[in-house]
């Protein structure tokens, strides 16, 4: 999988933001548990991270339609990382976007409530997306 971002929040006081993504699934109780974190691109609106690759178990256990939700950071030396926004989809959406990019509009839910004319944090676009199956030694013993 691979992403990118479009005209993100300005989080530093000084030059742009640090921005890194965390994934997250959705459990069956209702709480989400963190599956993945991307690389941070320093000093960026606009940040293209590197390919990365997520199992499917992790990502989803199985379930194509459970939620995926997926957190933009600006990342802060002492640990304390500012929130940008936030957007949601499922493995199933994901795998259909290996055709063509899709966009995802970052919302952040605090300045929506604050803001009259807040449209969003800026977009992810999801750049490609592929699936790889993993056999194991009892697959190759099974196919002969």
């Amino acid at each position: 999988m691979q992403l990118c971002a479009n005209k993100l929040d300005k989080k530093d006081f000084f030059g742009k933001s640090d921005p890194f993504l965390v994934f997250y699934r959705s459990n069956e109780d209702g709480t989400f548990t963190i599956c993945h974190k991307t690389e941070v691109v320093k000093n960026t609106l606009n940040p293209v991270w590197q390919p990365f690759a997520i199992p499917v178990r992790a990502l989803c256990n199985g379930d194509y339609d459970r939620t995926v939700k997926i957190d933009v950071y600006d990342w802060d030396r002492d640990g304390s990382h500012d929130f940008i926004g936030e957007f949601a989809t499922s493995y199933r959406e994901l795998s259909r976007a290996q055709s063509q990019f899709t966009v995802y509009e970052v919302l952040n839910p605090r300045k929506k409530c604050k803001k009259k004319k807040y449209v969003n944090s800026g977009t992810v676009t999801l750049l490609s997306f592929s699936v790889e199956s993993e056999f194991t030694f009892v697959d190759y013993i099974r196919g002969g």
